[in-house]
């Protein structure tokens, strides 16, 4: 009778053990699942804001070659020229 026993206390805790494998695999599965999520949910918000900040530099590009476009048909030229300067020795650019 006693080796029926300990065989039987033996089964429940072979039992024992793998219950508790399977629910820390089960845990662990469901706690990457959300992770996964959550890093696909942060990727799709850097996708979008990559992609306005892609649409926002088109149209700052468009507006610099819009202003600064070399036309040879009469079209405007844009010349900065830097403010005058206070020093009387050092003329200011542009001045014969």
């Amino acid at each position: 009778m006693p080796q029926k026993r300990d065989e039987y206390l033996l089964s429940l805790l072979s039992l024992g053990i793998k219950l508790g494998v399977i629910l820390v695999a089960s845990v662990s599965c469901s706690k990457l699942t959300v992770a996964h999520q959550r890093t696909r949910a942060l990727y799709r918000e850097v996708e979008a804001e990559y992609a306005r900040q892609q649409e926002h530099l088109l149209v700052a590009r468009r507006a610099f070659a819009e202003i600064f476009q070399i036309d040879r048909g009469g079209g405007q030229r844009v010349v900065w020229d830097p403010p005058p300067s206070d020093d009387p020795e050092r003329p200011a650019a542009g001045s014969p």
